[in-house]
């Protein structure tokens, strides 16, 4: 790695430590509601570096719980997790010179403030020439840093939820917690009308069914959300890519 590759990666490292309260926070209200599950110790510091989402991993817990069938809980969490596609698509453009494996994995590293910053800093991909003479791709090393921060962070805040969850009484307002880390997620990226729409729009509907069997309102909201996201979206081609 050439110094100015570890430069790149230490600036990326950097640019994310601005969000590590937050990160930390999220990841422990999520730890510990997975160690207040039925999962075991293990099960839960397994699906904490397998699955690597915090809103996947809330949103199968309680169908974990009640012994809903595998299915059932794989295409919730699918619907849950759809805003990562979008993520991807917007994301494939600047990476679409790197391998298939390096590419997946890259993708599974990817959350939501890695890919804010990033499309923000570089709202658009780098043309042949460009990639060309950048023979160190340093916009890779800088996104492989923020990464690697937010992964790190992550794992940490969670982990530190699942060993102190037996010492954590339940009415400390976890949940209130974990929705107000939720809340500074999300609320950077409503910098466009589409993304304000479609959040409005998740609300009313979230609201609106609420009560139906197994949270599927949280269901019907992301779908309600996508689709007025993607008809509100009229940007040109080569514009910033949408984020959920």
């Amino acid at each position: 790695m050439t110094p100015q590759q570890k430069q790149s990666l230490v600036d990326g490292l950097k640019e994310m430590s601005r969000s590590s309260v937050t990160i930390l926070t999220w990841g422990f209200v999520t730890g510990i509601a997975m160690a207040k599950s039925t999962l075991t110790l293990h099960q839960a510091l397994a699906m904490n570096i397998l699955v690597y989402s915090g809103t996947s991993q809330l949103a199968a817990l309680p169908l974990i719980a009640v012994g809903l069938p595998i299915w059932m809980i794989l295409i919730t969490s699918f619907m849950v997790n759809l805003r990562f596609v979008i993520f991807s698509l917007g994301l494939q453009a600047h990476f679409s010179y790197l391998s298939t494996w390096r590419r997946i994995f890259l993708g599974y590293c990817t959350a939501d403030f890695s890919y804010l910053l990033y499309v923000k800093r570089y709202p658009k991909p780098q043309t042949q020439r460009e990639l060309h003479a950048d023979q160190e791709h340093l916009r890779l090393h800088w996104m492989m840093g923020m990464q690697f921060g937010n992964w790190a962070l992550w794992q940490v805040g969670s982990i530190i939820g699942i060993l102190l969850a037996s010492q954590i009484p339940n009415n400390w307002g976890l949940e209130f917690a974990g929705a107000i880390a939720l809340l500074v997620v999300v609320v950077p990226m409503l910098d466009r009308s589409p993304a304000r729409w479609a959040a409005l729009t998740a609300a009313v509907v979230a609201v609106a069914s609420y009560g139906i069997p197994f949270r599927l309102n949280i269901l019907l909201a992301i779908v309600a959300a996508l689709i007025v996201g993607m008809m509100m979206d009229k940007s040109p081609k080569g514009s910033v890519p949408y984020a959920d």
